[in-house]
């Protein structure tokens, strides 16, 4: 009897270091339902959210939109904006919300060069897929 309640007190023990252990080596592990859907880009907003998804800016634009779908997501969730010409990064914008619509918006200083742009949203959990949308200006 001695036996089997020294063996329980181990099998606990252990599992308890191992629950330990797991949190240490993965602190920032974070999964969630939380998911981006409809990802638009326009050069202006109909409340939050583009009207539209265009495909090409022209160079003076004064500020670029883009719009998500932000869905099963509790409050203050993260959603990060990266804004690119070509692969070069042009600024990133962090935005802290709950389900609903979310956005972010590109104010360029000057007239923008012709060429390939691309925003990327993504959500601040480990299971979370980035989606790009690409556009051009003329």
């Amino acid at each position: 009897m001695n036996k089997i309640l020294n063996i329980s007190k181990l099998i606990l023990a252990l599992s308890f270091l191992s629950a330990i252990c797991f949190t240490s080596i993965f602190p920032s592990c974070s999964v969630s339902t939380a998911n981006l859907s409809d990802v638009k880009v326009c050069s202006s907003l109909n409340g939050s959210e583009c009207n539209g998804d265009l495909v090409s800016l022209p160079g003076n634009v004064p500020v670029i939109y883009c719009s998500a779908n932000l869905k099963n997501a509790p409050s203050k969730t993260k959603v990060t904006f990266e804004w690119k010409h070509e692969s070069e990064s042009m600024g990133t914008a962090e935005v802290e919300t709950e389900s609903g619509v979310v956005n972010s918006t590109f104010k360029p200083n000057a007239d923008l060069e012709p060429g390939k742009y691309s925003v990327t949203v993504k959500i601040a959990v480990d299971n979370s897929s980035p989606i790009s949308k690409e556009f051009t200006i003329e």
